[in-house]
């Protein structure tokens, strides 16, 4: 019999499938609505007081200029707002000024699609045109599981994942990364049901859509597309392979709109700017890899910046990973591309942890990609597993109410300050606590590896890791052989 491709590889037992093949409206509703309904509610009590802050105005003032003029020649919006103030007031343009105008620093593509809604209703407008782009988190990963794993295992993983910090406050905050880590995470779990289900071409021809439009949100996210494009490539080459023409043939007659929004992103700056990247360069990168990897230590780990510490559970996803990729190799290896592609670049950036914005930040496209792994181990071990979703859920829920009781009174505590004091730095828990808990801000590496909770967190990481292996060894069946 011939593999599919992403399908399991040498696996021991059959993983428990849901109770129906799709899960019905009425659950995804219920799915996707409680993670928004928070999202307003934590809007709607602390948030709605924050000021415009960061690269926020100037998203805004770019959405304006697409909403009113039709074009992305921002002088007169950045004049007219220091003249009549209806986002921030006078503030630095963010601009380059070129023969063309004043040509946007940032990619455009957050912009056009917040200009209706912010022209419409303000700022409101358009956090709450946020809130709605994040609940593509919810629905995507909610329809996936429950293809996956009985509807109610699927509904409580879904909901103990969404219901975090990262988008019950990042959902508001008018930056792209959430935005693209909703739609990379949607773009991977519908390739990695395609080997069940039949596509038309249409949908293989959006799918590649998307997948180039990426770098519209961030040019970083170039990679990210790259990285789609192989793992799309090689759907359509192991599908050849198995004599499912029919595949092959979509994908491949498809294939080519992948670079229609790379294409037409650096047309846009070579025809702006004189320059492929805009604005963008080399010179935004650190040269130092003990900096860098220290940041990319501190996107997991820092008690502020931290992933895994504003969502705990994704931890669960890293005891996953040995696991997965054991049953599913080639699906671990283009997860492996795709999570590297969002996360690198950030810890490569001068601007540590995005400078003065929202903590975590940099972590936020890159966080919902432990779900892969987590989904696909529960599932796979379900008759074990099962038993714990529930608790684990109960538990994170009340480590993010605890959370949002300190953070909700105050949420100017979860924007990055950057100080050689750890009472004074940005973080998630009261002073008295700090000294316990790992603190990745300082560029020399050195100083974290004397560090002691610095050490303990990734002393941590590797034996969650290592306990994962442990548990998977010790539920894989042994064959016994005669003499």
């Amino acid at each position: 019999m011939t593999t599919r491709p992403f399908e399991v590889m040498n696996a021991q037992s059959a993983p428990a499938r849901a109770d129906s093949p799709t899960a019905s409206r009425f659950q995804t509703l219920i799915v996707v609505a409680i993670p928004l309904a928070l999202c307003a509610a934590a809007y709607f009590g602390a948030t709605s007081r924050l000021p415009i802050t960061g690269d926020e105005p100037h998203y805004l003032v770019m959405a304006e200029s697409v909403a009113t003029d039709f074009d992305l020649d921002l002088r007169n919006n950045y004049e007219d707002e220091a003249r009549r103030p209806r986002i921030y007031g006078a503030v630095e343009p963010h601009v380059g000024k070129t023969d063309r105008g004043w040509i946007p620093f940032h990619a455009p593509g957050l912009s056009v699609l917040l200009a209706l809604p912010s022209g419409l209703a303000g700022i409101a407008g358009a956090r709450f045109a946020m809130i709605a782009l994040a609940g593509a988190l919810p629905w995507s990963l909610f329809r996936w599981l429950s293809g996956e794993m009985p509807a109610v295992t699927a509904v409580w993983l879904t909901l103990g994942v969404t219901i975090a910090l990262p988008l019950c406050f990042g959902a508001q905050q008018i930056y792209p990364d959430l935005p693209a880590g909703a739609a990379v995470l949607g773009l991977t779990l519908w390739l990695l049901r395609r080997p069940r289900e039949r596509t038309a071409r249409g949908a293989w021809a959006a799918w590649w859509l998307a997948s180039g439009l990426l770098p519209w949100l961030h040019l970083k996210f170039m990679a990210t597309t790259a990285v789609l494009a192989v793992a799309g490539a090689a759907m359509a080459y192991r599908s050849s392979n198995a004599q499912d023409g029919q595949t092959a043939r979509s994908v491949a007659a498809t294939s080519l709109l992948v670079a229609a929004g790379p294409a037409a992103i650096v047309a846009f700056n070579m025809w702006s700017t004189g320059r492929p990247f805009g604005f963008r360069g080399a010179e935004e990168l650190s040269t130092s890899f003990d900096r860098a990897l220290m940041t990319f230590l501190g996107l997991h780990f820092d008690q502020s910046q931290g992933l895994f510490v504003q969502q705990p559970l994704m931890l669960a996803g890293l005891a996953a990973s040995v696991p997965f990729a054991r049953l599913r190799p080639r699906a671990a290896l283009l997860w492996v591309a795709l999570y590297a592609s969002l996360i690198v670049p950030n810890s490569f950036e001068i601007s540590q942890f995005g400078g003065g914005g929202p903590a975590g930040r940099f972590g936020w496209s890159a966080t919902w990609g432990w779900t892969v792994p987590l989904g696909l181990v529960v599932a796979h071990y379900h008759d074990r597993l099962h038993r714990y979703v529930k608790p684990a859920v109960v538990t994170s829920a009340v480590y993010q109410i605890a959370l949002a009781a300190r953070w909700g009174p105050n949420p100017l505590l979860l924007f990055s300050r950057v100080d050689p004091h750890l009472s004074a730095r940005d973080s998630l828990f009261p002073i008295a606590v700090r000294p316990w808990l790992p603190s990745f801000y300082f560029p020399d590496l050195s100083q974290h590896l004397r560090y002691a909770p610095d050490i303990a967190a990734v002393a941590l990481a590797l034996l969650v890791i290592a306990s994962g292996a442990a548990a998977m060894v010790a539920w894989t069946p042994r064959i016994r052989r005669p003499f």
